[in-house]
């Protein structure tokens, strides 16, 4: 099997962050911006397999900086290391105030996806090069 280079995952996503998204505080729930973290890190991960995958783990998260309603968020994702079956995948979740430009990286996280088979068995994967 051929590896893959880092870039080939590569996974941008930007959301607008809207009241129904938000706390009494007016900032993105956390479990929301788990939500947006799992979805574009498995978008990487399916691009770095190109076999189903699912989440085994979210290894770390580390909230850095409140993400204000209005804000937008956005996620970028990266496979940095695999496994046989698995894979790790990096996010970057940066938050931008719209109306002054000022940007802040809110959160780190690292999580781990297993590909799997069309009966659901783990499969391998591509090393990453």
């Amino acid at each position: 099997m051929e590896g893959k280079f880092c870039k080939e995952s590569f996974v941008v996503k930007t959301h607008l962050v809207l009241p129904p998204y938000t706390n009494t505080h007016r900032t993105l729930y956390g479990g929301k911006l788990m939500d947006f973290i799992d979805d574009t890190g498995s978008i990487s991960a399916l691009r770095h397999a190109r076999k189903h995958i699912v989440t085994a783990s979210i290894d770390s998260i580390d909230f850095l900086h409140p993400i204000h309603e209005g804000n937008s968020v956005c996620l970028e994702s990266f496979v940095t290391y695999t496994g046989r079956t698995s894979m790790e995948v990096f996010v970057k979740v940066t938050a931008e105030d719209l109306l002054t430009g000022e940007r802040n990286v809110c959160a780190l996280s690292f999580l781990t996806f297993v590909a799997l088979d069309e009966n659901g068995h783990p499969v391998e994967v591509p090393k990453v090069i």
